[in-house]
């Protein structure tokens, strides 16, 4: 009985000691994941297809500077918009936030914005309309991912999917793994961060 008794409390130790190495999430994660994150984006889709996605930061205040983003993803061949998003940041626990993906009342109006970011500063959270929300947790320092989620719709992702994201701040890469709905399969896709200089 005695071993026993040992035995599990160096099991619990080493539980208490797992759960002390687990990464924490800051505010100052947050500033980090709003300064690197925003930026341009290419990746390949399909052979055909390659996208170019924009992260502009909007709506910055002294009191709220870290919170809002513009998206914009557009196919290099075509030059068409494929989707136009605002992402609001909201830190819910010491390890995780939450992305809330609000579309746009008249995207139309707001197609290639993102170059001026100051353009936004016309408006105000009128212009959105629904919203879906992504937890991302930190896994470890500088990379951040959602758990799989399963999606009706995420404009050029194909309905049913299964979509799970992650962001690698050390190489400033945004991941896509998708599971095309009845399939077992994943197709992952890479987003290079344009280098600047």
């Amino acid at each position: 009985m005695k071993r026993i008794l040992i035995l599990l409390s160096v099991f619990l130790l080493a539980l208490n000691g797992i759960a002390q190495d687990k990464a924490k999430y800051s505010e100052n994660d947050v500033k980090q994941f709003y300064r690197t994150i925003q930026g341009d984006y290419t990746g390949q889709i399909s052979d055909s297809t390659m996208l170019s996605i924009h992260f502009t930061p909007i709506w910055e205040s002294e009191q709220d500077p870290f919170r809002w983003f513009y998206l914009e993803a557009t196919e290099q061949k075509t030059n068409r918009v494929v989707t136009q998003k605002v992402l609001e940041i909201i830190p819910l626990t010491d390890i995780s936030f939450q992305i809330v993906v609000h579309n746009l009342k008249s995207p139309q109006a707001f197609v290639g914005k993102w170059s001026n970011r100051n353009f936004f500063d016309g408006y105000n959270t009128g212009i959105l309309k629904g919203k879906k929300k992504f937890t991302f947790l930190k896994t470890k320092d500088f990379e951040y991912q959602t758990s799989w989620y399963k999606r009706k719709s995420f404009d050029c992702f194909p309905s049913g999917d299964r979509i799970h994201f992650k962001f690698s701040q050390e190489d400033e890469r945004l991941y896509i793994k998708r599971v095309p709905s009845k399939s077992s399969h994943i197709i992952g896709y890479t987003f290079f961060k344009a280098l600047t200089d």
